[in-house]
């Protein structure tokens, strides 16, 4: 090989080492508030899923009236995390996964977008918030297709949405499950006003260098496959390191979640959407439906590697 050649060859393998050990050393620190909210950042980027920090009441939420209660949100919610997001996803809109956008938007840089599902955007359309709202039902991949990226305002992050489903709530019925094709003129301010909407799932990338340092994905939802996954070719370019996935829903998805954890294969898996978030932050945290999670658990545990590391994480805890 010629010399310049040589010198050429070298200066490119020292760059591309001296990447990949920067990106090792940026730590990941996930934070769980509760639900299926979560920040996720890596150095200054800040991811911010399904954003609902309140614990309405069961009666508030069945009988009556139900908004953010912005003195509760401040008290728990990190003000420098949510000042570095670079985007933010919604699995779907239910008042349990949306809600509390709205107040906290406050805190997000305006050029951050919200990937959602339509019904997600005519419903925050009234709120008039800063940053662009991006419905992604028209995009979204399914587990055979591949859908559109969706790239933070600085392209140090990205996102694809998937097609997936939600459970049934209780006795085989999926409550709240309307799409809407017009944008709001009135508050939302009941829970039948947050209509789920399409179902998304979510990959998400953080890029340095245009290279992928660290990939997660996010299923907030129980869901029967194919419904939730991904095209296994995507997997060509990155693995899973982290994976997330909702951990309530009705007894009769007992396939879940096999077809999604032998297609991640991850490093971690963080069991969400888990606790009863009807109950204020203050009490102790209690499963809502203790022997589906131990029986979700024990599944995982014999379908996973040794290596590999299951969290149920505590609201309110880094991991």
């Amino acid at each position: 090989m010629p010399f310049i050649l040589k010198r050429l060859f070298l200066g490119f393998l020292f760059c591309v080492t001296l990447a990949s050990a920067h990106a090792q050393n940026i730590q990941t620190e996930v934070r769980y508030y509760g639900t299926g909210c979560f920040t996720i950042q890596r150095g200054e980027n800040v991811l911010l899923t399904d954003p609902f920090i309140g614990n309405p009441s069961a009666t508030k939420v069945l009988f009556g009236k139900i908004r953010t209660d912005t003195a509760y949100v401040k008290l728990y919610m990190n003000p420098a995390a949510f000042r570095k997001v670079k985007l933010v996803v919604a699995a779907h809109s239910h008042y349990d996964h949306l809600m509390d956008l709205p107040f906290v938007s406050r805190l997000i840089p305006d050029s951050t977008p919200i990937v959602c599902n339509k019904t997600g955007k005519h419903l925050l359309s009234f709120y008039k918030m800063k940053q662009p709202v991006v419905a992604a039902n028209e995009a979204m991949g399914t587990e055979t297709t591949i859908g559109a990226w969706h790239y933070s305002a600085d392209s140090t992050m990205r996102t694809m949405a998937f097609e997936s489903m939600h459970p049934p709530q209780t006795a085989g019925i999926n409550f709240w499950n309307k799409r809407y094709a017009q944008d709001l003129v009135a508050e939302p301010s009941i829970v039948s006003d947050w209509q789920g909407g399409q179902t998304l799932s979510f990959i998400v990338d953080w890029l340095e260098d245009s290279v992928i340092a660290y990939r997660m994905f996010f299923l907030s939802s129980m869901a029967k496959a194919p419904y939730g996954l991904f095209p296994k070719e995507l997997l060509d370019e990155h693995e899973i390191d982290d994976l997330f996935i909702g951990a309530s829903g009705d007894s009769e998805y007992s396939s879940f979640p096999g077809p999604v954890v032998e297609l991640c294969k991850p490093k971690r898996i963080l069991l969400i959407h888990w606790e009863n978030f009807f109950k204020s932050k203050e009490e102790p945290f209690k499963a809502i439906d203790t022997k589906g999670l131990e029986a979700m658990t024990k599944v995982l545990k014999e379908k996973c590697s040794s290596e590999t590391q299951i969290i149920t994480p505590i609201p309110l805890n880094y991991y």
